[in-house]
């Protein structure tokens, strides 16, 4: 559905996190570069700051914005840009949410659940042990949510735990509605997920991407920023009410208060703003609940079809599902070894989806490692059961591959370690597991960009080194991620 911007805006860096005014008049905005402008419709500065490490919770309370970041503080700014009140909380923010009626803070930190009334006073904490990625809360606090890698918290306006869930795969973000009967959450599973205030599942809505923000709604229902360019306006029984489009992945969604104009951050520098349509009546898309784009089909039979052909085995590298780096596949496919499978036949069994390897195991690693199950119905077990041959490094660099392509990434991250004990020297391997070692990091944390590009580091700088000059891959990579840290223009 296209809608077209009422405007977009560019500022110094990606955008982190949004707020804005009840009208939707004035925006609050933080970026990955620290600093926090407040903006009006027509694009022009009313103030700007810089806050030192960058901003990862944003607020408006009446002309008044709430700011949180990795500096460890809490600060309330004025109409006029200057500090009301600060509170240093000694450890990083990484996110922050207002109740509808204003009086009180909920904050997210590297290891907590805090709230904080309107003035900066605190009224409780409750420790997580995670980071709170993503923070909601109810009118007058009464409940409040907090997410954190795949765990969900609620708690009652005491602070006390109602509830405590593990889900399936990380969360990003969660909300609540104003009277707290409904839990919304998005994450790495792609999904918008409904939920009682209980926690119980009540319905989960696909998308393309991503899912980096959801917001709860005065009226209910809720708009969710996915990666897949998208913003989702959905009803509290995950209807789907609007689908608009944007030029880029949402990182982050605000909506002013009489529900008739969204804002979207990006995660280039461009912040959007649609007016919402008058128009709430579910929209009939077909197969969309189940629909899963750019998928791959790796099928051994697929595979067998593809080998003669050069143009089959494209590199991968270059154009990740969200122009992030990816795995390097390049020349892991002989055109000779179409039939290796029939030579190095190893036995398995469908119906519990285990398999025996032919070659003796050489150390606890291998005996952990291979005893490990395979899905019958994932491309990863099709590409063990089509070639296995278990000293081949290149098979182990299919496996991590078909993971990946799966985004099984623990699992791919295995297949590629397991590729660099083989053959210490296959830069692939070191590069690819560097690849999983950034993702994963950001599945944990996702606006943890720097501590992500660290885990990567290392294992990136043994494939330039086991790879040589002619070996390009780590060089695309860095590049990526000296873009990230904003090292390069």
């Amino acid at each position: 559905m296209t809608h077209a911007p009422v405007f977009d805006l560019s500022i110094s860096g990606p955008v982190i996190c949004l707020a804005c005014s009840e009208d939707g008049t004035k925006i609050a905005v933080g970026d990955r570069n620290g600093n926090l402008t407040l903006v009006d419709k027509a694009g022009n500065i009313l103030w700007e700051k810089h806050i030192d490490e960058g901003i990862h919770g944003l607020a408006i309370i009446g002309n008044k914005v709430i700011c949180g970041g990795k500096d460890c503080k809490l600060r309330m700014f004025n109409s006029l840009g200057n500090i009301e009140w600060e509170q240093t909380i000694g450890k990083s923010i990484w996110s922050l949410s207002v109740d509808p009626n204003g009086q009180y803070i909920a904050i997210g930190t590297g290891d907590s659940i805090l709230l904080y009334t309107e003035s900066g006073l605190k009224v409780w904490e409750y420790p997580t042990n995670r980071a709170m990625v993503g923070t909601g809360i109810s009118r007058n606090g009464n409940t409040v949510v907090g997410c954190g890698d795949e765990h969900l918290y609620c708690l009652n306006n005491e602070g006390n735990l109602n509830w405590k869930k593990q889900r399936s795969d990380s969360l990003w973000d969660v909300s609540v509605d104003r009277d707290g009967h409904n839990i919304f959450v998005g994450g790495w599973d792609e999904m918008i997920h409904g939920l009682d205030s209980t926690g119980k599942d009540l319905w989960n809505y696909k998308t393309g991407g991503y899912v980096r923000a959801v917001n709860s709604l005065e009226n209910g229902g809720i708009i969710a920023g996915s990666h897949d360019n998208h913003i989702y306006h959905l009803s509290d029984t995950g209807e789907l009410l609007e689908k608009i489009e944007t030029e880029g992945e949402v990182t982050c969604l605000c909506i002013s208060k009489q529900v008739d104009f969204i804002i979207a951050g990006t995660s280039s520098n461009k912040i959007y703003g649609f007016e919402m349509r008058a128009n709430t009546e579910p929209i009939s898309l077909p197969n969309l609940e189940t629909k899963v784009e750019n998928t791959i089909d790796i099928s051994s039979d697929n595979l067998a079809e593809t080998t003669d052909t050069e143009e089959a085995y494209e590199p991968m590298f270059g154009a990740g599902m969200f122009d992030e780096p990816i795995p390097d596949t390049t020349g892991i496919l002989d055109r000779d070894e179409s039939n290796s499978y029939e030579s190095e036949k190893t036995t398995y069994e469908t119906k519990n989806t285990s398999y025996e390897s032919p070659l003796p195991k050489t150390n606890a690693y291998e005996s952990s490692y291979s005893q490990r199950p395979y899905s019958s119905e994932g491309g990863e077990y099709k590409e063990f059961a089509s070639e296995i041959v278990k000293t081949d490094v290149k098979n182990y660099l299919r496996l991590g591959n078909a993971a990946w392509i799966e985004k099984r990434l623990e699992r791919a991250a295995e297949h590629y370690k397991r590729a660099t004990e083989i053959d210490p020297e296959e830069p692939r391997a070191w590069h690819n597991l560097a690849i999983c070692s950034y993702h994963l990091a950001l599945k944990r944390n996702p606006e943890n960009i720097k501590g992500a590009v660290q885990s990567a580091y290392a294992y990136l700088e043994l494939a330039k080194e086991k790879g040589g000059k002619e070996y390009t891959a780590p060089d695309k990579t860095i590049t990526y991620f000296a873009t990230q840290l904003n090292l390069l223009e």
